[in-house]
């Protein structure tokens, strides 16, 4: 699981900020929010807009992409606009069974500048340039590195660390991963397995969503077929291209409506559940940005309990606006970070749990207040 992030002039994080997501002594949600090892099963971002939400999020899965992805990554699109030095730095901290695997990156213009991998207390990879040692069962030095291309990245693919349980289990933490844009709704996998919505039902049906709304009582049912299949016979249809397409029943009626006519709260649950049911059953990150695009807030609250009580060691990282979440019902103090973004001083985070509310707070109403900062403040009374 993911521990601890640390990013210092990467986008609008023009400081060294760290993110833990080490569990605190809070007692309540500790069976449902709280994975192997103390480690939370994930965390929430919330703040005005243009805060740096979302740059944490790309903090993640820029490791991701440029560990498993087929494009080259522009460098320079992740060094901060507002200060003048010329690299940024990423620290990633994991617990894999009771070990600690620490990964470090220094990133130039257009260059990886540094890389470290350490296992425990062992330095596996120190990279300088484009000279690097790998220390195993031996220690080789290379002297050919490509200056885009991580050597972790390479050391994998070569010789996938001569199957160290721990670190391939890292790599399968890591490439199960999924992040998920709400808003656009698109979706990344780095498993070379697709999580699209109608690819998913093909391959599975739908057994699986349906049986997820029943448990959660959505009282709608999806059907996955050619044509629909309405029992008055007086709104059937069917497709031109002979392609499959996704239909809604709402419970108590007999009409299946075409996916073209549904809602936008509809269309991105249903892009969105291959993903969350998958990183339910399968330890990974399922990284969401915009969760709220689309979803009541009923149904916000209920995906979150639901992610926490069947999970296990797999973390929901996500941001949103919608603050009838903050709740300590739903998600721990130390789940929560506040996003400000300050000019002098770029994004600066607040955690929740640095203000030690208590179980019976109510920490919706606090953070409107302003207790935890990250709220805007906007002129809403107008004479002219």
């Amino acid at each position: 699981m993911l521990k601890k992030i640390t990013l210092n002039n990467f986008k609008t994080f023009t400081k060294e900020t760290s993110i833990d997501f080490g569990a605190t002594n809070y007692k309540f949600l500790e069976n449902e929010n709280v994975g192997d090892n103390r480690i939370l099963k994930g965390a929430l971002f919330v703040g005005e807009n243009a805060s740096g939400k979302t740059q944490i999020l790309k903090s993640i899965t820029f490791l991701l992409d440029l560990l498993f992805g087929n494009k080259d990554v522009d460098f320079l699109l992740n060094k901060s606009f507002y200060t003048k030095k010329e690299t940024y730095n990423l620290k990633y901290s994991f617990l894999i069974e009771n070990v600690d695997i620490n990964y470090e990156l220094e990133i130039g213009i257009n260059k990886i500048v540094k890389e470290k991998l350490q296992l425990g207390d062992k330095i596996i990879i120190d990279r300088l340039g484009n000279t690097a040692q790998f220390s195993y069962n031996e220690t080789k030095t290379y002297n050919d590195l490509t200056d885009k291309l991580l050597f972790l990245r390479r050391i994998y693919f070569d010789t996938h660390f001569y199957e160290d349980k721990i670190i391939n289990k890292w790599f399968e933490f890591l490439k199960n991963s999924v992040y998920m844009n709400c808003y656009n709704r698109q979706i990344f996998t780095y498993n070379n397995s697709s999580l699209l919505a109608h690819e998913y039902l093909n391959e599975r049906g739908t057994k699986t969503i349906n049986d997820f709304f029943k448990k959660i009582n959505y009282k709608q049912e999806i059907n996955y077929e050619t044509e629909t299949h309405n029992q008055d016979g007086m709104f059937n249809v069917k497709s031109n291209d002979n392609m499959k397409f996704v239909s809604f029943k709402k419970e108590g009626t007999n009409i299946y409506i075409p996916e073209a006519f549904e809602s936008t709260g509809n269309l991105t649950l249903i892009q969105l559940l291959p993903a969350f049911i998958h990183a339910i059953n399968n330890e990974c990150m399922l990284i969401i940005d915009e969760f709220s695009s689309g979803f009541h807030n009923e149904l916000e609250e209920c995906m979150i309990k639901y992610f926490n009580h069947y999970s296990k060691n797999s973390q929901l990282i996500f941001t949103s606006h919608s603050t009838n979440i903050l709740n300590n019902t739903i998600i721990r103090p130390d789940q929560i970070y506040s996003v400000t973004f300050k000019a002098n001083k770029g994004t600066i985070l607040k955690r929740f749990s640095e203000e030690m509310p208590r179980e019976a707070q109510n920490t919706e109403k606090m953070y409107l207040n302003g207790v935890f900062d990250g709220m805007p403040h906007y002129n809403k009374i107008f004479k002219d």
